[in-house]
């Protein structure tokens, strides 16, 4: 017979409670998402006039805000934790999202929304990856992909459920449902949840006696500084990898849609691949999080990005339900597998004192990426009518990502 032990959550490591509150976090800041302001575009510019060039502007100069801002976030983590620094992010996010259903004037919607996404980019995003990853060795894989398994879940329910609500209330109406999110989600979970890390509880990472052996779930020798950190070729290998990832992204995926409608797939398969893309995406992030504990990370990104370079052949020539179908499939688990390895990636070479910083600094080039690479794709196309042309080009910056993976090294090899 089976025995059930009812369960007590004093006994639960607080790590766990870290990772439940960055969740709630990453809930929270789900109304500064890019997904969900495209449901808003049209009704603003049939309010407004304004062209739809112009409602993405602030988009990108968050995005740009945002990476100047993380490396000054990521340092105030490893300081001094994220447990006041979320909560204040989530009463900006509220109270921007209260005043952007007050629009009036081009002027407000550039400073809102910049701020919007500033905060999102530059400081929750910056912030709740390592607050997680210093709780955690033996599991730091499952308990960051459980960030973003949140962000993309949410976003598979969202965007049906405000469809809905700006076709039924209005766009003003939905503004003011989406400062709830950062209300409820935000605020009180991180400040009640959230610490620096173990040592300041009195635990040991992973909740494990102070006699076991700690060192066997790292694999660092001894701390890094981040100024050894940023001298190493395996830091510039990934850092500059992560600009080719980050530009891939957003370029492919704002326009893919577009490039099918060309190639004369129908508009009901285009639509169904936004779900599809959704729940590989999960998948993908469910199934990093667990070979994160048990494999090298950076083979698993490796790995990722090369299948994800593989499936844009795929995309470059479909024109039926099968293919479109067969490269959201692979290009949404392989792609969005690769983010929550990133911090781990961090982890596992540099340690946990200066992951913030660390981790914030690599946001800088990746939200670059996210910036520059929709550009690159729209000007492509103004030059030849075409969207091949983009998608070789970031077919080529995702293989130099893998040879930048390939050739980084082990800066911790022969390492005292």
């Amino acid at each position: 017979m089976f025995k059930l032990r009812s369960f007590n959550p004093k006994k639960l490591y607080h790590g766990w409670y870290v990772s439940f509150a960055a969740c709630c976090s990453e809930l929270g800041n789900h109304c500064a998402s890019i997904t969900l302001l495209s449901l808003f575009v049209m009704p603003m510019v049939q309010e407004f006039g304004w062209s739809r060039t112009v409602i993405s502007v602030p988009a990108s100069l968050g995005s740009v805000f945002g990476a100047a801002l993380s490396p000054f976030v990521g340092k105030l983590v490893d300081v001094y934790g994220a447990r006041y620094i979320l909560p204040l992010a989530a009463v900006v996010l509220a109270l921007s999202c209260l005043y952007m259903s007050m629009l009036q004037t081009i002027l407000a919607f550039f400073i809102t929304y910049t701020i919007i996404r500033t905060i999102d980019q530059g400081v929750i995003n910056s912030a709740t990856y390592p607050t997680v990853g210093k709780w955690f060795a033996k599991y730091k894989g499952r308990a960051t992909s459980l960030i973003m398994l949140t962000g993309a879940i949410a976003a598979a329910i969202s965007g049906p459920l405000y469809q809905l609500i700006i076709g039924e209330l209005g766009w003003r109406i939905a503004w003011i449902t989406l400062a709830l999110f950062p209300l409820i989600f935000g605020i009180l979970p991180a400040f009640l949840l959230i610490r620096k890390n173990p040592e300041a509880m009195g635990l040991a990472v992973d909740g494990i006696s102070s006699g076991s052996n700690l060192q066997q779930s790292t694999t660092y020798v001894r701390e890094w500084t981040v100024k050894e950190a940023v001298r190493t070729r395996f830091f510039w290998c990934v850092f500059v990898s992560l600009f080719m990832v980050g530009a891939a992204g957003p370029g492919i995926t704002l326009h893919f849609a577009a490039h099918l409608s060309q190639q004369g797939v129908s508009p009901v398969i285009i639509g169904s691949t936004v779900s599809v893309f959704a729940i590989s995406g999960a998948i993908g992030i469910t199934i990093a999080g667990l070979l994160a504990d048990r494999f090298n990370i950076k083979y698993l990104m490796i790995i990722g990005c090369s299948v994800a370079t593989l499936s844009l052949v795929i995309l470059i020539r479909a024109d039926s339900m099968l293919e479109t179908f067969i490269f959201v499939s692979v290009w949404g688990f392989s792609l969005i597998t690769v983010h929550p390895l990133i911090p781990v990636l961090w982890n596992n070479v540099f340690g946990r004192e200066i992951l913030g910083t660390i981790n914030g600094l690599s946001r800088v080039t990746l939200v670059m990426g996210l910036a520059v690479g929709p550009v690159i794709s729209g000007f492509i196309y103004d030059l030849t009518n075409a969207y091949q042309g983009a998608f070789w080009v970031f077919m080529a910056g995702s293989f130099v990502s893998v040879i930048l993976l390939i050739v980084s090294g082990d800066p911790n090899k022969n390492r005292k």
